[in-house]
Parts: C-alpha cells; sequence; structure tokens
C-alpha cells in the first residue's frame, strides 16, 4: 500500500517526538489512519521527527492523492450561457464598494478586465448589497467548464 506524505503527516498530527512505531500507529489511529497505515507505522522503530518517519515508510511511500482520480473526467453544470466561475466573477468585482447596481458593477468589472459576456451579465441585474447577492443574481450562469462563455 502507499502513502502519500501529506496524507501521513495529517494522521501524525500531535505527534510528540521522539515516539516508537506502536506509539505513532495508536495516535494515527487515534486520529482516523486506515488500517494499512496504522500497521505500516507498527512496522518502524523509534524516530526523532516526522523526516525519520517519512525515511522509515520509503518503500510505502507514493501513489494517488486520496479523492484524487485524475483519470476522471471532471463534471460540470449545464448552464445558460454565458457561463462563468464563481472566483473568476469576484476577481472582477474586486474593490465593490456595495451596495451597488449592475451599471456600477459592470464599470467596475470592465476596469477590472472582464469581458463583454460578463459585463453584459452583470449591466442586468438589479441594486445588491454584497458579493452573495451579486452570485445570486448571476446563478443560471455560475459553473459550466471554465472559459466557456
Amino acid at each position: 500500500m502507499a502513502f502519500q506524505v501529506t496524507e501521513v503527516q495529517r494522521f501524525l498530527k500531535g505527534a510528540d517526538y521522539p515516539m516508537d512505531g506502536k506509539a505513532l500507529a495508536e495516535l494515527a489511529k487515534k486520529n482516523g489512519a486506515g488500517d494499512d497505515l496504522v500497521e505500516a507505522l507498527r512496522g518502524i522503530g523509534k524516530v526523532d521527527g516526522p523526516n525519520e518517519v517519512m525515511k522509515q515508510l520509503k518503500g510505502e511511500l507514493g501513489g494517488p492523492t486520496p479523492g484524487g482520480d485524475k483519470s476522471a473526467e471532471k463534471s460540470y453544470k449545464d448552464v445558460r450561457r454565458p457561463a462563468f466561475q464563481v472566483n473568476e466573477v469576484q476577481k472582477y468585482l474586486k474593490g465593490a464598494d456595495y451596495p451597488m447596481d449592475g451599471k456600477e458593477l459592470a464599470e467596475l468589472a470592465k476596469k477590472n478586465g472582464a469581458g463583454d459576456d460578463l459585463v453584459g451579465a452583470l449591466q442586468g441585474i438589479g441594486k445588491v448589497d454584497g458579493p452573495n447577492a451579486v452570485m445570486k443574481e448571476l446563478k443560471d450562469h455560475l459553473g459550466g467548464r471554465p472559459g466557456d462563455a
């Protein structure tokens, strides 16, 4: 079984070195580690710190990051075009001084380098009191593939 370094360190949070494998295994188990990691840790000797843990597990390190199946196609929500990502909208509204109406937001977004699609979508919204209200107004345009306007 292969483990990611970040995964091992997360399960060893709170370690008070020096520690032996048995103590590390118990700590990892308490922190929610799976049986494979707990058993691998149980098999190591006394260590003075996290670097030594990693050295002793070196044959066990590597493999996929938990939850990170890179072969899987990322799915996107079908949205009305044009489509925007929330972080993209927020970037173009940096410096907004709410409450603002759609015209003011569109001008700010344009000044911040937003494309015509986003500027046009912002012009169509009413007065809003903050970024969450902007996102609610644009909800039909949020999601989709990044840059898929």
